[in-house]
């Protein structure tokens, strides 16, 4: 249980320091996560940093490209 909790307050907090949030809320958001302690705070950072590298196209290359199919050629007539 504790682990989940540290796991949704560092979601929050990631969240609210991208800036998905007004400022008064993210400000609120992060007094409160900074009550779960080291773990939340180490997690919150991990999560933001990761989340920072993906927008920054860093995972690009991991992804996975739509397949294309070949259309099938029309047959020619003479």
């Amino acid at each position: 249980m504790r682990l989940l909790v540290h796991l949704v307050g560092a979601w929050v907090a990631a969240e609210a320091a991208s800036g998905r949030y007004p400022r008064p809320i993210s400000l609120a958001l992060g007094a409160l996560v900074s009550r779960l302690g080291p773990p939340t705070a180490l997690m919150a950072l991990a999560g933001y940093t990761i989340q920072r590298l993906y927008e920054g196209g860093a995972f690009d290359a991991y992804r996975l490209r739509p397949v294309q199919r070949a259309r099938p050629r029309a047959s020619r007539r003479r």
